[in-house]
């Protein structure tokens, strides 16, 4: 990400920022801890929220068996040593047919340290 970025230069799907927020208030002291974080932070807000909603995607039915994956309850940093600096990384997740799919590190806009 270049220094020059603008916070309208990162799209953020309005639907995956609802889903991914808990972990963002989680990280930033709480709702309203949060609320305060993001209201004085809105570029690295932008960064991280693209990261936990934007760094990856699930691919459905990927196996035959298992459940729909609710890709809501995933914190993906929890699985950023797994990430390839140039390849797309599937994880498979036990007990769910629909995998995740890892961004590679030079697709990525921002990456958590």
């Amino acid at each position: 990400m270049s220094f020059s970025q603008q916070v309208e230069d990162i799209k953020l799907n309005p639907e995956k920022v609802k889903k991914f927020t808990p972990y963002m208030e989680w990280k930033h002291g709480g709702p309203q801890g949060f609320e305060a974080w993001k209201s004085t932070n809105k570029m690295q807000y932008a960064k991280e929220m693209w990261y936990y909603s934007e760094s990856f995607y699930v691919k459905r039915n990927h196996l035959a068996t298992g459940v729909t994956l609710d890709e809501s309850i995933i914190d993906i940093s929890r699985f950023e040593n797994q990430r390839s600096k140039t390849d797309e990384v599937i994880v498979t997740l036990p007990g769910y047919k629909d995998v995740l799919v890892l961004l590679p590190e030079n697709k990525l806009i921002y990456k958590l340290n």
